[in-house]
């Protein structure tokens, strides 16, 4: 019986080997060098003809002192109290706005874009040779054209486009001269005066819709306030040209200055506006009481005051200058408590007409603040639509400050009506004292004392109007350009670095991704180590692939690999059978075409050549392979005759089939339809008798095991039990097929045996070296010939 050691151990756990994953790697480095070529020339082609450099543009703005910042310290306070964004906050979005943008794609025709043709990819050209000129209003362009323009001589161009799927070509056609393109409108072409030479090359033009255009730009412009302490605004703009991207940020901001100088300049003209009506106003009253003051003369027959008249108006000036400066006041907050209480009004009052004469700089920054209020929402209003929370909340800002500025008129009116009772009093003492003063010169004083109240009031109007004019004209719009557009010299996109990086990575990652996919979608033996980590049997062979394509190999003077790893097998074989009267070795497998009838032919080939008789049986009853190697003649009676017929003899069922006859070769025989019924027959169990007797090795070449039970049969007859794989064939499931047999008790102790492992590297899988080299005279390779 078989001397393996029934306590074979356990299946082992399948685990993670660095070092055979990195040879496995190494072995790969033609793969890992072309895809490295392969994925850096891709890098390299996709950067140079697939990418389009792109800058960052910068600039820097500052917001000097507005409408809003003109106020004083209070003002601030109650901005804070109110919850108000800083003004910088507010340019920041201003900038951004759509309307900005529209300006300059309609003054500028941005919208316009050329490009020239080069292998692989289209170059952007600005400010180039010609200039197409769209002659109606660019706003109404609302779907994209792409032309194809080529100069034909000095004089003339060709245009090609499609339109609705059909390709309109147009030829001779002039420069400087309208041209219509039905369905888009008129345009001109022109030639750029600055240009010199110009170009036969065939160029590009893209005529984007209006609105693609202002979006598109839009979108490439970011405002940024690195420092809210200061006011500050960084511009950036990206774009795929330098000089294209410096030239419309410069417009863009000049585009941004001109409308901030309209929206000032607005302010001034509401001011002299009002101003214009109040001089009106005063101007007729001051004539009226000094038409008064002439008919009283005339009237009293009048033409001099006397000295105590005199006296009295002295004593009566500084009643008159505290009265004038109560009623201008009151009259003031009269006029702003009139415009405010308008209803929906939202005017601006001018602070500078306001300023009431003396000193109250707590009104001015009431009114100041309002003014500011009133203009940031106009400006708002060209980004956003009324019902915005944004304009929302610049409303309840206004209501906000309009309370304050109502409540301080109140308190104000509050305040001076005492003063002015007071004053009142005081001078009716004095008008008292003057009782005895004829009545005429009383009437005179006061008439007087009103004339003068008009005229200073009226002084004051006219001043007022010539600073409000001459500050009209020497707005600049307080913004300062701190630094001008300019591109960076390095694109910022695409990355070179990161691309090539990534096609090294990609390179690294095919080989490894093969090796990968490999180990995931296979689900085959390849080689001694699957079969270990998945079976408790003992593998005693691992044999090469047999490149000859013969089957019956000669091991007389064979140093072949395949040769020696049969020897090997030889020796393996003997160990376990172990005592003398262990004779018997089955070979079976989990299904056809694994190499078990190659195995056994060579298998007993071998123990030949070691003065053994053999006697190998072709038990594979269903579909046999050796008697084809053999040449077994038709009719010739075989296993299955011996087993059906009891008068046969073993001696005539059997032949020599070598030179030395150390072979003895039993066919199968006629094919039974019962094989399996046949193999429990007693004869069978005869047939082994009488061959342990006369044999000293018997070879059965019995079929798959896991096809049909013939195997499981034989085995009982078996000394040893053999379970053939081979290498990138037999599929993993079937490694547990003869587990689950012993487990149940229907299969003894095995061995496998793994066939076809083709070659590795300088050897063969498991014995690496050692089986290409010893006992062979070394192959110098070319690179170590002359030493």
């Amino acid at each position: 019986m078989s001397t393996i050691d029934d306590s074979t151990p356990a299946i082992k756990r399948k685990h993670f080997s660095y070092q055979e994953y990195l040879l496995r790697l190494i072995r790969l480095w033609p793969i890992f060098l072309f895809s490295f070529i392969l994925c850096v020339a891709g890098a390299y082609v996709y950067i140079r003809y697939r990418t389009t450099p792109m800058y960052h543009v910068g600039a820097k703005i500052l917001i000097e002192d507005g409408p809003q910042a003109t106020t004083s310290a209070a003002g601030l306070d109650l901005q804070s109290m109110l919850g108000t964004t800083s003004g910088v906050d507010n340019q920041a979005e201003i900038l951004k706005i759509r309307s900005l943008m529209e300006a300059l794609v309609r003054d500028f025709k941005l919208n316009i874009l050329w490009y020239k043709e080069e292998p692989l990819r289209e170059i952007e050209v600005f400010d180039g040779p010609y200039k197409l000129i769209f002659n109606g209003i660019t706003d109404t362009i609302n779907r994209s054209l792409v032309l194809n323009m080529r100069m034909q001589d000095t004089s003339n161009f060709s245009l090609s486009y499609e339109n609705n799927g059909e390709e309109i070509i147009l030829q001779k056609i002039p420069f400087n001269s309208p041209f219509e393109l039905p369905g888009y409108g008129s345009f001109t072409m022109e030639k750029n005066i600055q240009t010199k030479t110009f170009s036969r090359d065939e160029y590009k033009v893209k005529v984007l819709a209006f609105d693609d255009a202002v979006s598109s730009l839009r979108s490439t412009i970011t405002t940024n306030i690195s420092n809210k302490l200061t006011t500050i605004i960084d511009l950036q703009m990206d774009c795929g040209l330098r000089s294209k991207g410096e030239y419309i940020l410069n417009k863009y901001i000049d585009q941004y200055i001109k409308q901030s100088i309209q929206n000032k300049s607005r302010i001034a003209d509401s001011t002299i506006a009002f101003i214009d009506q109040r001089i009106l106003l005063v101007s007729a009253e001051l004539n009226g009481i000094e038409q008064k003051i002439q008919q009283f003369m005339q009237g009293n027959g009048l033409a001099n005051i006397s000295a105590q008249s005199q006296l009295m108006l002295e004593s009566n000036k500084e009643y008159t200058t505290q009265i004038q400066d109560l009623e201008i006041r009151m009259e003031m907050m009269d006029a702003v408590d009139s415009m405010l209480n308008i209803p929906g009004g939202k005017s601006l009052i001018s602070g500078a007409v306001l300023n009431n004469g003396i000193t109250d700089q707590a009104f001015n920054t009431l009114i100041s603040t309002y003014n500011g209020l009133i203009l940031e929402r106009e400006r708002l209003l060209m980004g956003y639509r009324p019902n915005n929370p944004i304009i929302k909340n610049a409303d309840q800002r206004i209501v906000s400050i309009k309370e304050n500025i109502f409540d301080y008129i109140k308190n104000t009116r509050r305040s001076l009506e005492v003063n002015k009772q007071e004053i009142a009093r005081n001078f009716g003492l004095l008008r008292g004292n003057i009782r005895q003063v004829p009545v005429q010169e009383r009437a005179f004083l006061d008439l007087s004392r009103q004339q003068q109240l008009k005229q200073e009031l009226y002084l004051f109007l006219l001043q007022k109007r010539e600073e409000t004019a001459l500050a009209n004209t020497s707005s600049i719009g307080g913004i300062t350009i701190l630094d001008k557009p300019k591109a960076n010299k390095q694109p910022f996109s695409p990355k070179s670095s990161v691309i090539y990086l990534g096609s090294i990575i990609i390179a690294l990652l095919i080989p490894t991704g093969k090796i990968f996919l490999e180990d995931s979608l296979n689900t085959k033996i390849r080689s001694r180590k699957d079969v270990e980590e998945r079976s408790s049997a003992p593998v005693i062979a691992e044999l090469s692939h047999n490149e000859s394509g013969i089957d019956l190999l000669q091991f007389g003077s064979s140093r072949s690999i395949l040769a020696e790893q049969f020897r090997g097998l030889r020796t393996n074989i003997q160990f376990l059978l172990g005592e003398e009267e262990n004779k018997v070795v089955l070979l079976s497998s989990g299904m056809p075409g694994e190499g078990k009838s190659f195995i056994s032919l060579n298998i007993a080939n071998v123990f030949a050549h070691s003065e053994k008789k053999v006697l190998l049986l072709e038990f594979d009853l269903r579909k046999p392979k050796l008697s084809k190697t053999y040449q077994a003649q038709p009719g010739q009676q075989g296993i299955s005759n011996f087993i059906v017929n009891k008068d046969l003899t073993i001696a005539e069922i059997i032949r020599p089939v070598d030179e030395n006859g150390m072979i003895y070769f039993a066919p199968c025989g006629p094919i039974p339809p019962n094989p399996s019924e046949l193999i429990m027959k007693a004869r069978t169990r005869d047939l082994f008798k009488v061959a342990r007797e006369q044999f000293d090795i018997i070879i059965i070449d019995a079929p798959p095991v896991g096809a049909v039970t013939d195997a499981q049969l034989l085995n009982n007859y078996a000394d040893l039990f053999l379970y053939v794989t081979r290498a990138n064939y037999t599929p993993y499931n079937l490694l547990s097929l003869p587990e689950d047999m012993k487990r149940e008790r229907k299969l003894g102790s095995y061995a496998i045996i793994l066939n076809d492992v083709r070659k590795k590297g300088h050897g063969y899988s498991y014995y690496g070296y050692a089986y290409g080299h010893y006992g062979q005279e070394e192959q110098k390779k070319w690179w170590n010939k002359n030493r």
